[in-house]
């Protein structure tokens, strides 16, 4: 008689992310302090919610979503929005939760001008050649302000295939390392949540509208 397996709980399921996670880095020998700081806050989460959830503290709130470059649409919406409370309204930061949710190719915005200069195709696949990320200064002002800006790992995962040089995109070490790479290279204060889809819905749960910056 064949035993039937466990049923997957949350509590194994993160523990197997955080499995896949860090033999990623080590496989390669890129363990970082990223990635160490990326396994720590994905083992803080509960069951069904992450730590960035708690950060949800002002009366207004709002989550800017993107999947496609649209020249960093959600980040300088997250600005503008900020600005307009302030300068219109007299509220202050505090007074509003602000959620920039970035997956798909979207994330290139979240990588340092370290892999901007070293991969040239990471500003052509973001429609902004050139070996700076042009949203780096805008992404440190925000944080400090209060936003809290997400990185998608299923996306940061597979980021090879659409940031590498095109010849390297089919070699899966290739895309592994780089991978690995863009983990722990992501712009200061970028928190990592395992799956956007679900970061959208924890943000809408505890009363996040829901903005679409995708172009």
């Amino acid at each position: 008689m064949t035993t039937p397996s466990p049923e997957p709980t949350p509590s194994r399921d993160r523990r197997s992310f955080l499995t896949r996670l860090a033999g990623l880095g080590a496989a390669l020998g890129l363990a970082s302090p990223r990635l160490a700081e990326a396994s720590s806050v994905l083992e803080q989460r509960g069951a069904g919610e992450d730590p960035w959830v708690a950060k949800l503290t002002g009366k207004h709130r709002v989550v800017f979503h993107s999947h496609m470059p649209t020249d960093g649409l959600a980040i300088r919406w997250a600005s503008t929005f900020l600005d307009t409370q302030k300068s219109t309204y007299g509220l202050t930061d505090r007074d509003s939760s602000v959620v920039v949710g970035l997956n798909g190719r979207s994330v290139g915005w979240l990588f340092n001008d370290a892999m901007w200069t070293k991969y040239p195709t990471i500003g052509e696949v973001m429609g902004a050649p050139g070996t700076k990320n042009p949203h780096t200064a805008l992404v440190g002002t925000l944080i400090p302000r209060g936003v809290i800006v997400l990185a998608c790992n299923n996306s940061l995962r597979a980021s090879g295939s659409r940031f590498l040089p095109e010849a390297q995109r089919g070699d899966a070490a290739a895309r592994n390392a780089f991978a690995s790479e863009v983990i722990a290279n992501l712009l200061p204060g970028v928190e990592i949540v395992p799956a956007m889809i679900v970061t959208l819905q924890q943000a809408q749960d505890r009363g996040c509208r829901y903005i679409y910056a995708g172009g």
